[in-house]
């Protein structure tokens, strides 16, 4: 894989059990980092793909079944055969006390954690891009923020050209994020191994040469898949 793509990387970006119930022990928070150059030719193949398996309406995690399973197991396998990497970070919801944040602000700690899977992994003299699926936030200004505080982090060299809301509908490589994503969170909240979402991210732990997608990095080492656990003690 090249270590420096010309126009860097656009990052998709997502989050998964995000509740804060007690069935979703875990939430995870994670980015798909696309070569920008290749953004385009990856879109149009990604949609070609979905088309050949029939899977004409939007990817979602939810909606991974039995049916559907070889059909996903091909999108995997095109995260794996193309120049994609994914980072995820974990943060055990039981341990989190959002009082510590400016006036107890659970929104503002949402967007500290996405401060911290990105910012490890925006190390390259490149530009960035980075995307999030849109959502409503109660202050207008959490994507400006985020913004600021990654300019403030990054080495001298890299450049981020913005963070931006998107609809995910619109982007199949957005979605293919929330697979991934997905995958991971279910994992860590114990899905079921032998139901096809259970299954799929058996498959992803097996492609990337993993025992299960609940084995942690010990470092946010650039490559192709890395999780990491948040330690909130």
């Amino acid at each position: 894989m090249s270590a420096h793509p010309t126009n860097g990387y656009t990052v998709y970006c997502d989050e998964s059990r995000h509740d804060g119930s007690a069935r979703n022990p875990y939430l995870a928070i994670g980015g798909l980092w696309v070569p920008t150059a290749q953004k385009a030719t990856l879109t149009k193949e990604l949609r070609a793909l979905l088309k050949e398996q029939g899977l004409g309406a939007e990817l979602k995690w939810s909606k991974v079944s039995e049916k559907k399973f070889a059909a996903y197991q091909a999108v995997i396998d095109f995260f794996f055969n193309r120049e994609l990497r994914f980072r995820v970070i974990l943060v055990e919801q039981a341990k989190l006390k959002y009082g510590q944040f400016k006036d107890g602000d659970g929104e503002l700690g949402f967007y500290t954690f996405y401060y911290e899977m990105l910012v490890k992994w925006l190390r390259l003299p490149v530009v960035y891009n980075l995307l999030l699926d849109f959502k409503n936030n109660k202050a207008a200004d959490r994507h400006q923020v985020l913004e600021r505080c990654l300019k403030h982090k990054v080495p001298a060299g890299t450049t981020l050209s913005g963070v931006h809301g998107i609809d995910s509908a619109d982007s199949p490589l957005a979605q293919l994020a929330d697979i991934l994503i997905g995958a991971t969170a279910a994992t860590w909240c114990d899905a079921p191994a032998d139901r096809p979402k259970g299954r799929l991210a058996a498959y992803i732990a097996q492609k990337a040469g993993r025992n299960s997608l609940n084995v942690v990095d010990a470092s946010p080492v650039f490559s192709k898949i890395n999780l990491f656990k948040i330690d909130l003690q």
